[in-house]
């Protein structure tokens, strides 16, 4: 064990850890990136978890259930939704996963040098290499905006669903006179423009008339 220590395995360990970290930080950020896509054209979206939400929410308003917080069913969906079988909300945590395990790695080799008396070089060594990785998964949450992304997705979701699904809902299913009453009220509105319309051009005409034949006699 001392052997494997000396020659700074447990070095390579946590660099190792770094670059799973980030590749898997990149991956999020594609994932986000496309639900993201899929969310802002969520009304004709092909997504399964998206379709299914928009699916259930629809059943509820037909069976006269109205639903009061919309936000909490996007949470709870974002639990759901999964890709390689990590959920949507665990993928934005894999910087924090990984900064652990990179410091859970660095301390136990730190136990293990003082108990095999390691020098104080490897010591440095070892840590200034631990916090050399912490930077650079720090740095890479700073450039892929795992919990932006992730915030992003939550907003687009929640709007659609909260702004534009819900309010058709209320007045196709739970407020449906409503709608009929606006909407007779709307065509008749409509009609009666139209009728005013078309007696404001029949007297302009007329008027026009009038003057060419007053024309005409005076000639």
């Amino acid at each position: 064990m001392k052997q494997f220590l000396q020659d700074y395995n447990m070095v390579f360990a946590m660099a190792a850890l770094g670059c799973l970290t980030i590749m898997m930080k990149s991956i999020a950020a594609i994932v986000y990136y496309k639900l993201i896509c899929q969310a802002e054209q969520m009304g004709s979206t092909q997504n399964k978890y998206m379709k299914a939400l928009v699916g259930k929410i629809t059943a509820s308003y037909k069976l006269k259930r109205e639903i009061h917080n919309i936000k909490c069913i996007v949470d709870k969906s974002m639990y759901n939704m999964r890709f390689l079988g990590i959920s949507a909300a665990g993928w934005k945590n894999m910087g924090i996963y990984g900064i652990a395990a990179v410091f859970m790695v660095l301390v136990s080799c730190l136990l293990l040098g003082v108990y095999f008396h390691m020098p104080y070089e490897w010591h440095a060594l070892t840590g200034l290499s631990a916090t050399a990785v912490i930077v650079l998964l720090v740095t890479s949450e700073i450039l892929f905006q795992i919990h932006r992304k992730y915030r992003l997705l939550q907003l687009q979701m929640t709007d659609y669903l909260e702004n534009i699904l819900q309010p058709k809902l209320e007045k196709e299913y739970l407020h449906p006179e409503e709608e009929k009453k606006y909407q007779n009220e709307y065509f008749e509105n409509e009609e009666q423009t139209d009728q005013q319309d078309e007696a404001a051009a029949s007297m302009e005409d007329l008027k026009l008339f009038e003057e060419f034949v007053e024309e005409y006699l005076a000639d």
